[in-house]
C-alpha cells in the first residue's frame, strides 16, 4: 500500500491537468539504493492504481513490487520544495518521523502518540 502525506496530497491535487494521470517510476537503482520519480503522464490500460487520501497512482505493472511500499512527501522549507519519496528499504526515523515509526502515519495527523524527536520538524 502507497503513503501520501497531507502535504504531498494536497501539491499533487494542484498539480493534477486533465486528461494527464499522476505516474511514479523507478528512476534508478544505484549505490545509494532506489531512485523514484513522479511525472504527469497518459494513463496505459496495463497500468496498476493505488490511491492514498483520494489520490491515484499510476505504476507500470513491472514496478509495482517494488514501489507499492513508498511513501511520498512534500517539504516546502529551507532544503528547497519538493516531493520525497521514500522506499521501505529508506531509513524513515531519519526523516522527519518519530521513534514509533511503524505506526505513525509520517506527517503526523493522525497518530495516538507523542512525538519527541530530536529533530526540526514540528511535531508535538
Amino acid at each position: 500500500m502507497i503513503e501520501i502525506t497531507e502535504a504531498a496530497a494536497k501539491a499533487l491535487e494542484r498539480s493534477q491537468v486533465e486528461g494527464k494521470v499522476i505516474k511514479m517510476f523507478l528512476a534508478a537503482i544505484d549505490s545509494t539504493g532506489a531512485n523514484y520519480g513522479l511525472a504527469l503522464g497518459d494513463p496505459e490500460n496495463e497500468d496498476v492504481i493505488l490511491e492514498d487520501r483520494g489520490i491515484k497512482i499510476h505504476i507500470n505493472p513491472s514496478d509495482v513490487e517494488l514501489l507499492r511500499e513508498t511513501i511520498i512527501d512534500f517539504i516546502n522549507d529551507e532544503r528547497g520544495t519538493g516531493f520525497i519519496i521514500r522506499g521501505p528499504e529508506d531509513d524513515i526515523a531519519s526523516c522527519h518521523s518519530c521513534a514509533q515509526v511503524d505506526t505513525c502515519d509520517h506527517d503526523h495527523t493522525a497518530c495516538d502518540h507523542e512525538h519527541d524527536c530530536d529533530c526540526d520538524c514540528d511535531c508535538d
